[in-house]
Order: C-alpha cells, then structure tokens, then sequence
C-alpha cells in the first residue's frame, strides 16, 4: 500500500491492484481554509454517506466495498479536471456572482436569499487552489471537457440532484445544492470521488425559510 495524497479531509492510497483506499479524516476545511479543531466521528459519517449514496444512486461508479468504518475502497480512474456542482436553490457563491452580472438565473426565478429556483442549473467550476466557475465555452477553450462530455455531465449530474433531493424530501430534509466528480474508466465516464455532507448543503425542512 502506497501514500498517494492527504486532501482536505481524507487520505489516499494506492493498493497496487487498480484500486484505491479513501481513509476520511476527521478534519474540517471551508472556504479552501483548514481548521485546527476537529470533528470527532466525522470521518466514520463521510464514509457511511459515500457508501450509502454510492450504492443507493443508479449511475455507474468507483465504489467497489467499504474497508472500515473510516475507509472504503474504489476503482482507480483518470479523473476530469472540472467540479460538477448543481444549484437547486439561490444561495452561496451564486448571489454574489448574480449581482455581479457574472451569472443568469433561469426565468421566473425568485432572487431571495435561499429561495428555490424553477429549475436546477448545472454551475461547474475548475478543479484547483481556488475554484472559478466556467460555462460550457470556457470549459471547452481550457481542455477541461469536450462539448459531448459537457453536456454529458450538465445532463447526469442534474439527474443525480434531482434523486438524491427526492431521497433527502422523503426524510425531511432540502438539498441546497450538491458537488459532484467524475473520472474515466475504460473511455467511459464514471461517477467518483465521494459524496457526503462536504459535497453538498442540507437544511432541515421544518426550519426553512427564506431571506435568511
């Protein structure tokens, strides 16, 4: 077993039989910042979430078994160089980037602070230090995708927000919006990385409302 990486919040090794280990960490990061405090537990949650959604979501992907309660097992991939995050309410970076002229919302939309959009859109970003989001052109023009594999991922990763939001519903709580990544696998394109409460915003419905 080889060390590959220490991220934000997990651990990377190569097993040397075309998979890899992700150990999840107890670490918290926002904002590109690590923290010195910890969560105690947190990395036992993410990896109960990723196996949970990675075996609840109808979509091929890297997840072949849980290891331990810190650790689960995937295939190794050639991952795509480009966040894919769907926004299903008008929150986050997307207000600011709204009244900066930087962003359309869909039509009708309302332009409170955590209202829900008409639709969800797809609002990829690069994948580095400090993610910049990109429309399909500038996606293009960097190399990240091709136009096919674009709007492939604008198409399945609305797909997949859309499941997961309907799961989340039943058990009472908003998907706010949710990051996914993806890599390749045999020239096809996989669902990887992992998914859990770093990955996406959830609020309980009972306490919702907007303008706050």
């Amino acid at each position: 077993m080889k060390f590959l990486a220490s991220g934000k919040v997990k651990d990377i090794y190569d097993l040397d039989d075309g998979t890899l280990l992700f150990l999840f960490s107890d670490r918290v990061s926002a904002y590109d910042v690590k923290f010195k405090e910890e969560i105690p537990k947190k990395g036992e949650i993410l990896c109960k979430f990723a196996e949970f959604w990675f075996n609840e979501l109808d979509i091929p992907n890297h997840f072949v078994r849980t290891e331990s309660k810190t650790g689960i097992i995937v295939k190794k991939m050639n991952m795509l160089p480009i966040e894919c995050v769907v926004r299903g309410y008008f929150y986050g970076s997307l207000v600011g980037r709204w009244k900066n002229g930087e962003v359309n919302l869909p039509e009708n939309s309302n332009a409170e602070l955590a209202a829900k959009l008409p639709e969800p859109i797809f609002d990829p970003t690069t994948k580095s230090t400090h993610d910049a989001a990109v429309d399909k052109n500038r996606a293009v023009e960097l190399n990240l995708v091709t136009n096919e594999e674009f709007d492939w991922l604008s198409k399945t990763s609305i797909q997949i927000y859309k499941k997961m939001v309907s799961i989340a519903d039943s058990v009472g709580f908003i998907l706010a919006d949710l990051k996914l990544e993806f890599g390749k696998l045999n020239g096809k394109i996989i669902l990887g990385d992992s998914i859990g409460p770093d990955e996406y915003r959830l609020w309980p419905k009972d306490s919702y409302s907007i303008g706050k």
